[in-house]
C-alpha cells in the first residue's frame, strides 16, 4: 500500500512587484515571468511547489498581471489549481496580501515572487506548528557582503529584531514565511505596506526556520543572471 506524503496549505506568491531592479534586462514584462533557464521564472516556483506537495496557488498580481493570467490560466496543467487578486496600484508585500484576504484560507504559505529556492517545506510548515506562531519566516546565513536586511533570534529561534540593510548581515530573509490570517486582518489596503519593514517588527510571536538551502533573489541584475545559470547547469 503506498503512502503518500499529505499535502500542505496553499501557498501564496506576491508576484505584482514593478521589478525597477531588473528593468536593464527585463522591461516588458512583470519580473515574475522574467524567462530564466528557458522559461518563466514563475513555472519554476510552480513545479518547486507541486514538488513539495502544494496543489493550491493563490498569486497577487499587479504590473502587467495579465501576461502571467494569459500565460498560467487555471494552473491544471501544473497540476496546480491556481486563482488571482489584483493589485490596482502597487500595495507592497503586505498590502497585496491584506488585498487577497477573501482568497486567503486560515493557514497558508507565502513566497516572494522573485525568490528562487530548493527549501523543502514541509520542515519549515512542521517548525511553524510545533510552536503555534503567528508566523515563521525561512531564514539563511547570508551568503555574500552587500548590504541587506539583518534578523536576530534568541536562543528559542524566537525573532527579537529586524535590523536596516548594511554590509555584514548574519541572518536574512528567504522571503518565504508560514503564517495564518490573524497576521494579515489588522493589515489596511490605504496605504502600501511592507511585510518586513512595516508588519514584522511589530509583532509578536514570530519564528525564524533556519535552513542553508540556496536561495538566489532574481530581482536584481546579478540574481537573475545567477538564478539562470544555476538553472541551466541543473538541466545538464
Amino acid at each position: 500500500m503506498v503512502c503518500l506524503t499529505p499535502e500542505l496549505p496553499p501557498a501564496v506568491i506576491l508576484a505584482g512587484g514593478l521589478g525597477t531592479r531588473l528593468r536593464p534586462l527585463v522591461s516588458d514584462r512583470p519580473k515574475a515571468m522574467a524567462e530564466v533557464a528557458g522559461k518563466p521564472f514563475l513555472v519554476h516556483q510552480l513545479q518547486w511547489l507541486h514538488t513539495n506537495r502544494v496543489r493550491s496557488v493563490i498569486l497577487c498580481v499587479g504590473y502587467r498581471g495579465e501576461q502571467i493570467i494569459d500565460y498560467l490560466g487555471d494552473g491544471s496543467r501544473f497540476g496546480l489549481m491556481l486563482t488571482y487578486s489584483w493589485e490596482y496600484s502597487p500595495l507592497g508585500t503586505a498590502g497585496a496580501l491584506a488585498q487577497a484576504l477573501d482568497l486567503l484560507p486560515e493557514e497558508f504559505l507565502v513566497v516572494n515572487g522573485d525568490t528562487y529556492t530548493a527549501l523543502p517545506l514541509r520542515p519549515l510548515w512542521e517548525a511553524h506548528h510545533s510552536r503555534a506562531a503567528l508566523a515563521t519566516l525561512a531564514v539563511a546565513p547570508a551568503r555574500d557582503s552587500d548590504a541587506v536586511g539583518s534578523i536576530e533570534l534568541d536562543s528559542d529561534c524566537r525573532v527579537v529584531s529586524f535590523r536596516e540593510k548594511r554590509p555584514g548581515a548574519r541572518l536574512v530573509s528567504m522571503g518565504i514565511y508560514a503564517t495564518s490570517r490573524e497576521l494579515i486582518e489588522a493589515i489596511s489596503t490605504d496605504r502600501p505596506c511592507s511585510l518586513e519593514n512595516d508588519v514584522f517588527p511589530h509583532a509578536s510571536g514570530l519564528y525564524a526556520y533556519l535552513s542553508d538551502a540556496l536561495f538566489i533573489d532574481i530581482g536584481t541584475p546579478a540574481g537573475y543572471l545567477a538564478a539562470d545559470l544555476y538553472l541551466r547547469r541543473l538541466e545538464l
